[in-house]
């Protein structure tokens, strides 16, 4: 049973916004048409009850969403990325970069948004500029590092030396079916599964291979918040001393009001049950492959029912990525040093990332929204000189 994983997960990047005009008989170059880009996808963790630990993470640790589509011709906005659904079991910690923390009971938990889509160029049509050549490429997504934990571990837990008929008590107990002989390790890892009722249901976990405390012992974390312990050995001469060892050996590994249930396995009726400390109505015994299953499981709902654990409370939805909303230009935000100005504002680097500056008309267009947004004057204050390399990301140009 895997209890904690580390993953990386990447918001999908929104998509650009397009540059296009509308083209009608006797309008060859009609009104700017170009549509929006459309945001990336999401990363939204789901609780579900049919899954009980994070195996499923161990051959994939990188995880993305889908980046969104790009704007088109006509108005059309491109599609949202498609959100990266994520299951995971129900009361799930998400540590975020070691500080955010959030738990997912039983809601929907967006964890991170995507990045938003770029603007078409009928966005940027105004008095002064009926013909707009620019455009605004997509926010790119994030790049998150987040660990997994699962905080609500099962309330009761099976072990037994090895070939004690672990898995025989647990098929009997959750009609799990899962794999059963008559030779030793046929268990090699934890199995988990849930006692059904009609008023709750109950996660137990079997622990294998219990003969071999070293191996064992990787497993005994499981047991830190068990309500019920159910003990399992072969009946025989030995039972005491095996018993005694076992107990020895998980000693401060369960809670001290842990309740403990034993179960003597290959029991003869002719024989004395051993004295084990144990009161008599927890002591059950398996004769002849039958034991009363319905008396075993209604004390094992008895023994978990107090007190109950506490669950955090449900989050909804928590943003810990939230793309900027851009409403307007920031002041100057540049440096120059040896002849190249880096330009640090969002907004501009994603224009001059969607719009084809190749272009004379497009580089004016530019060139007026530098000016309009305080750039030139900034250039100038700064002795920014004819000739210097100006930055926008991957995007350069010639100050002229």
């Amino acid at each position: 049973m895997k209890t904690k994983v580390k993953l990386i997960l990447i918001t999908g990047d929104g998509g650009d916004g397009w540059v296009s005009f509308r083209k009608e008989k006797f309008a060859p170059r009609g009104g700017p048409d170009g549509g929006d880009g459309g945001n990336g996808g999401d990363i939204v963790f789901r609780p579900n009850r049919d899954i009980w630990d994070l195996r499923s993470f161990e051959e994939d640790q990188v995880l993305k969403s889908g980046d969104g589509g790009n704007g088109g011709k006509s108005k059309k906005n491109g599609k949202k990325g498609e959100d990266l659904i994520i299951d995971v079991p129900v009361n799930t910690l998400i540590k975020v970069s070691g500080k955010e923390t959030v738990v997912i009971n039983n809601k929907y938990v967006t964890l991170l948004r995507g990045g938003d889509g770029g603007r078409g160029n009928r966005t940027f049509k105004n008095s002064t500029n009926q013909e707009p050549l620019l455009a605004e490429s997509g926010d790119g997504g994030v790049k998150v590092g987040v660990e997994l934990e699962i905080k609500d571990l099962p309330e009761v837990a099976l072990f037994g030396l090895s070939n004690s008929g672990k898995t025989y008590i647990l098929n009997k107990l959750t009609n799990m079916a899962a794999k059963e002989a008559d030779y030793s390790f046929t268990t090699t890892t934890p199995n988990i599964a849930e006692i059904k009722s009609d008023i709750e249901n109950i996660k137990i976990i079997e622990i294998p291979d219990f003969i071999n405390y070293k191996k064992a012992s990787k497993y005994t974390h499981l047991l830190a918040d068990i309500k019920v312990l159910v003990v399992i050995i072969n009946h025989n001469d030995n039972t005491k001393e095996i018993y005694e060892q076992m107990m020895q050996n998980i000693t401060g590994k369960t809670p001290a009001s842990c309740a403990k249930i034993l179960i003597l396995n290959r029991f003869v009726e002719t024989t004395k049950e051993p004295s084990l400390g144990i009161e008599q109505d927890r002591v059950f015994c398996v004769i002849d492959g039958k034991i009363d299953v319905g008396k075993l499981k209604s004390l094992i709902a008895k023994l978990t029912k107090e007190p109950p654990k506490e669950t955090a409370p449900s989050v909804q939805e928590v943003f810990i990525h939230e793309p900027p909303i851009i409403k307007g230009f920031e002041r100057p935000n540049f440096s120059y040093s040896g002849g190249v100005v880096e330009i640090f504002d969002n907004k501009l680097v994603r224009i001059a990332k969607g719009s084809n500056l190749s272009k004379p008309e497009a580089q004016l267009q530019f060139h007026n929204l530098l000016n309009k947004s305080g750039y030139l004057k900034a250039f100038e204050d700064a002795g920014v000189t004819k000739g210097s390399i100006i930055k926008f990301g991957e995007v350069e140009m010639e100050f002229k």
